[in-house]
């Protein structure tokens, strides 16, 4: 099917309207918000799949800088989630570049299928941490061992932000919080960090591939900046902020996803 090179009006509202919600949650969760943006690219907006995974990238540039930055200047940032974050940004790098590298060769169907998997993963983490909910905080620097851990889920993390357009902090805080013992929301900071250059490798090699057009670049900046406006929104109830109750939203959003995607598989 042809795809429409502008949005209409009523496009247009409800993208700013979905952006800004996207936005909201990111900021409670110290997130990108990728996952909560592909239905809503793919399905109401229409925009072919590998265009989606760049869009996706650039908005969660923006939002994760602006996140990063906000949540560090309120005090959600330690020496120790800044070294673990360092040690997951090396492995994230070379992850990004090789999973943009390798996308260009899935086809439609396979990429769906992926997307698929990756989302039922996350759903999975978010409905156990709902019965395991005990939090192990730690005050001590990582140690050896735990950097290498983290590099190589920083990499793992890096190719799958990089081939499917997401920015990975679904990923990232629980390794953050399960391995190194960050409290949530300092994870959430953490992740954002890590986000921010592993999300720049993989938008530049989806650019060189041709992904990066003009339909992506203005999906981008249409949901882009109520999406920061979203984060800047969500900072006053950032501290007093129930986290269950955004993660079961999330999950519901990623529920339909997954099941909209294995009904086209099906089909």
């Amino acid at each position: 099917m042809p795809q429409r090179k502008s949005l209409s009006f009523r496009e247009l509202l409800v993208s700013s309207v979905s952006g800004f919600l996207t936005g909201l949650l990111s900021g409670l969760v110290g997130l990108g918000g990728s996952e909560l943006r592909i239905p809503f690219i793919l399905y109401s907006l229409n925009v072919p799949l590998h265009e989606m995974v760049a869009a996706n990238l650039l908005i969660s540039l923006f939002v994760s800088s602006i996140n990063f930055a906000l949540r560090a200047r309120i005090g959600l940032l330690s020496v120790n989630a800044l070294s673990a974050s360092l040690s997951m940004v090396v492995g994230s790098l070379i992850g990004a570049f090789t999973g943009a590298s390798i996308s260009r060769r899935f086809t439609e169907r396979k990429m769906k299928a992926f997307i698929a998997s990756i989302l039922i993963v996350v759903l999975l983490r978010i409905i156990f941490g709902f019965f395991h909910t005990t939090e192990n905080v730690s005050s001590s620097s990582p140690t050896l061992p735990q950097f290498i851990i983290l590099g190589v889920f920083g990499l793992l993390i890096g190719i799958v932000a990089g081939s499917v357009g997401v920015a990975g902090g679904e990923f990232q805080i629980p390794v953050l919080t399960f391995i190194i013992g960050l409290p949530i929301k300092i994870a959430g900071t953490a992740s954002q960090l890590v986000s921010i250059p592993t999300i720049i490798v993989a938008l530049l090699k989806h650019r060189n591939l041709g992904f990066l057009n003009k339909r992506a670049i203005w999906v981008a900046v249409v949901m882009g900046v109520p999406s920061v406006l979203g984060v800047l929104a969500s900072l006053p109830i950032l501290a007093s902020s129930n986290e269950q109750i955004v993660e079961l939203a999330f999950a519901a959003i990623l529920l339909y996803t997954i099941v909209r995607l294995l009904l086209e598989l099906i089909r």
